[in-house]
């Protein structure tokens, strides 16, 4: 077994193939193209029911080579209860060593030193591996989750002691620019401030790099969500005749560059991974699923999203009983760990038992000490608008706010993987690959198919 072979495995969540082929025929994207010159690509294809079609499901079968019936994992935080091995663990049986920086729903062993994991900023009481990234961890996921929020504050302190923990941890001039430039945009207001979120990527960048350079690591993994959230957001601007709602001219103005902004940003990230890479290093670029637009709901005024103002008043403004912890996800949803399955019970019941316009309040679902939910409300909502709770009227914008704009994009489950290397000719397969075949196409740079 080559023990010099290096696997770099870039996971873009959800970049969508044609605009992929689109922005690179339009000269935007030279990094992509270089690495589509010299890479075996392929289009997966995620072969599953849109109530599946998730990116926190489909990453779990890349990583284990099964398909969700298999895996077993549906949401975000639930990876912790996956019985089968993934990329690392097989790696580690044949003393190899990874750097999982930011993928989603993962599980490690934590005891094994083969092993360093940045955990995703969804994630539910995970620790990083060693427990000195954990800052980081802490920082981002803050700001992730609470990224709609305009009341959201952190402390002069925790800016601090992420400031000096980027310091230690490899922070370049090139993001410390981008951070000083996106702050000036926030304070000012500035019309562009929406890109705030790509400046995420070359902050966990450079704790990659300072990593990576460090532990030469046989296998490294590096997430970025950036993409897919400027999809969700800004694709009816970048193509607004595939919309039955049609934004403003001032709208597509402003927003109609966002997504190829966002396939740029991904490009310069590649430009700095191949730096990194020699001659012994696969890079492998992945998507798991991508997105198309999403038009269904533009009859009716455009889907939307609603967010307790705070979520960890939830127990508290609802009148819950024996709630351990709240901790948010994606967008408007939220996990109630309770102290045991009697009493996240009793809460499930409480919140299904309130009312919008006559209709449940909260999409919800109880899996043993946990209630997993939203609010279920996704148009317009007047001003004066109330909820029903305990026989009484609640001023609905009081308790929520409105959270992003209409969304604009949604799952589709082809995605993007090609797996490059310096002198490797270019070859395009044809058929699109079922999505669990990439963890042994993985395993086959490192000589391991033979181990699944």
């Amino acid at each position: 077994m080559d023990d010099s072979k290096r696997v770099i495995l870039l996971e873009f969540n959800e970049l969508c193939p044609q605009l992929l082929d689109r922005f690179m025929q339009a000269g935007e994207l030279p990094n992509f193209s270089k690495l589509h010159q010299s890479a075996d690509v392929y289009v997966t294809d995620a072969k599953c029911d849109v109530e599946y079609l998730e990116p926190w499901i489909q990453w779990v079968t890349l990583h284990t080579g099964l398909p969700y019936e298999k895996h077993q994992v549906f949401r975000l935080g639930q990876a912790q209860n996956l019985q089968h091995d993934s990329i690392w663990d097989v790696l580690a049986k044949h003393n190899k060593t990874s750097w999982l920086c930011g993928s989603m729903n993962t599980k490690w062993d934590a005891s094994d030193t083969k092993i360093t994991a940045l955990p995703d900023p969804w994630s539910i009481d995970v620790m990083a591996s060693p427990h000195s990234l954990q800052p980081f961890y802490q920082f981002v996921r803050a700001n992730v989750q609470e990224h709609s929020n305009t009341n959201f504050k952190l402390s002069a302190g925790d800016y601090v002691r992420f400031l000096w923990f980027m310091l230690r941890h490899g922070l370049s001039l090139t993001t410390s620019k981008k951070l000083a430039g996106m702050l000036w945009k926030q304070l000012t207001k500035a019309e562009d401030r929406w890109k705030k979120a790509t400046v995420l990527d070359w902050l966990q960048f450079d704790v990659f790099k300072h990593v990576y350079q460090r532990q030469k690591p046989h296998f490294a993994t590096f997430f970025s969500n950036s993409t897919a959230h400027f999809q969700h957001k800004f694709w009816r601007y970048m193509e607004p005749e595939k919309f039955p709602l049609k934004p403003s001219d001032t709208e597509i103005k402003k927003y109609g560059g966002a997504v190829l902004y966002a396939y740029k940003n991904h490009d310069a990230l590649i430009g700095e991974v191949l730096k990194l890479a020699d001659k012994d290093t696969v890079v492998i670029l992945s998507s798991a699923l991508s997105q198309q637009p999403y038009t269904l709901k533009d009859e009716e005024g455009g889907k939307r999203f609603y967010r307790p103002h705070d979520m960890q008043k939830i127990p508290a403004v609802f009148g819950l009983s024996g709630v351990q912890k709240v901790s948010p996800v994606m967008s408007h949803q939220f996990h109630l760990l309770c102290d045991d399955a009697a009493s996240a019970k009793a809460n499930f019941e409480r919140l299904q038992a309130m009312t919008f316009n006559g209709g449940p309040l909260f999409s919800l679902r109880l899996e043993g000490h946990d209630v997993f939910g939203g609010c279920r409300i996704s148009t317009l909502v007047p001003e004066q608008a109330t909820f029903e709770q305990d026989g009484r009227s609640q001023s609905f914008h009081q308790v929520f706010y409105l959270a992003d704009s209409l969304k604009s994009g949604m799952h589709h489950p082809h995605g993007v993987f090609w797996v490059s290397q310096q002198g490797r000719s270019h070859q395009k397969v044809a058929e699109p690959i079922p999505l669990e075949l990439t963890m042994p196409k993985i395993l086959q740079e490192f000589s391991l198919q033979s181990q699944l």
